[in-house]
């Protein structure tokens, strides 16, 4: 049979929806009632899932008007903008909460108000995910005998009053958040030149096990987290470490940025726990430590030094919302990783111990490691 001819290489797409990650459409009742609680519970969801909120403006639109921080108010007389622009900011939020009265999303929850009872049949073929239900006014209405034939057969949603919603519905909407966290992969990165080593750093070993240090950091991570492990190597034909995938870097010379970037590449839906192979001090405790630490609604979780100023970029776990912005970083002509996390939003931990992050790019920093190994003898 002929091969099929692809115009274009493939690439994995990142998952989501419309808007975010996950989208849910607060439906059924006046945008007054809504949108007070999708902005009140936009702020309760932060930090721990990003959250963006997508509500209609009942005014005159504001021409070219795209996004405002503070008092800044971005904005250009163009309206250009359409829905691959809303699907490139998909990357950045964990969750958005629209007002379905507006715009439909693929999960909705349901209001029961007598003023707009009309409008929420109308909207009867948005209703596919129904998360919960919450009546408005002091007696607790019927289900709409419509309502309930769409959810025959399906899990019977919360009911709730608009007053007992904050206890009911948002903790239920926090713990599906949570069931959606991505699953944390590992790429050790063994690409670099080792230009003043001499040789390459993942291949030295410095324990009486006899294992490299690529081989030692994959059996740690394995350890932590089995099935993650992944190898970044700058050629493809690269050798395997044990039984762990390689990785080829598909950004030649832009260093760890490029590698980091190679691992979205292969799934853009995981988060990457990145560790550097010249870090020979680095345990099991440390990697641990990072990962128990894990903060899911930020770009990343670093480890910082007590005595420096900036995180640490090549032991930090990068979330999926990482990869655009690294993507970004480099369009602009910044393929440094830390100039990513010092400019973003990053969960960081500040630790006093710093011996297990002692770099060993030199042979004289392979002697001064050689030898607290004795010392200790490993």
């Amino acid at each position: 049979m002929k091969n099929q001819h692809r115009k274009h290489p493939p690439i994995t797409r990142a998952a989501g929806d419309d808007y975010a990650r996950t989208d849910v459409a607060f439906v059924g009742s006046t945008c007054a009632v809504m949108d007070e609680m999708i902005v009140r519970w936009a702020a309760q969801l932060q930090p721990a899932h990003r959250t963006l909120t997508v509500i209609g403006d009942h005014a005159e639109p504001k021409a070219g008007t795209l996004l405002q921080i503070g008092t800044k108010r971005f904005g250009t007389p163009g309206e250009d903008w359409d829905t691959y622009d809303e699907r490139l900011q998909r990357g950045n939020f964990d969750c958005a909460l629209v007002n379905g009265n507006h715009y439909p999303a693929n999960r909705q929850i349901v209001f029961l108000d007598e003023q707009k009872a009309s409008t929420l049949e109308r909207r009867r073929e948005q209703l596919t995910d129904v998360l919960a239900i919450i009546w408005v006014g002091e007696a607790r209405p019927q289900v709409p005998g419509w309502l309930n034939e769409d959810l025959a057969g399906k899990p019977a949603p919360p009911i709730c009053s608009l007053e007992a919603a904050d206890k009911v519905v948002l903790p239920m909407l926090k713990n599906l958040l949570s069931t959606r966290v991505p699953a944390l992969k590992t790429i050790i990165l063994t690409g670099g030149k080792s230009q003043r080593m001499g040789q390459r750093k993942a291949d030295l070993i410095y324990r009486q096990s006899g294992e490299t240090e690529a081989e030692r950091i994959a059996a740690i991570c394995e350890e932590i987290l089995p099935g993650s492990v992944h190898i970044s190597v700058a050629n493809p034909e690269q050798a395997k470490v044990k039984k762990f995938p390689n990785v080829p870097d598909r950004f030649s010379d832009l260093g760890a940025a490029g590698a980091i970037c190679s691992a979205f590449m292969t799934d853009p839906n995981a988060a990457w726990l990145v560790i550097a192979c010249d870090l020979p001090l680095l345990e099991k405790e440390t990697i641990s430590a990072l990962i128990e630490a894990r903060a899911p609604g930020r770009l990343a979780t670093a480890f910082q030094l007590a005595s420096q100023r900036f995180p640490e970029p090549l032991i930090t776990i990068y979330e999926p919302k990482a990869y655009p912005r690294l993507l970004q970083f480099l369009a602009m002509g910044y393929a440094c990783p830390r100039k990513v996390l010092i400019n973003s939003d990053v969960e960081k931990r500040i630790v006093e111990n710093e011996q297990p992050f002692t770099n060993a790019n030199t042979k004289e920093e392979r002697d001064s490691v050689l030898a607290i190994l004795s010392a200790k003898n490993f």
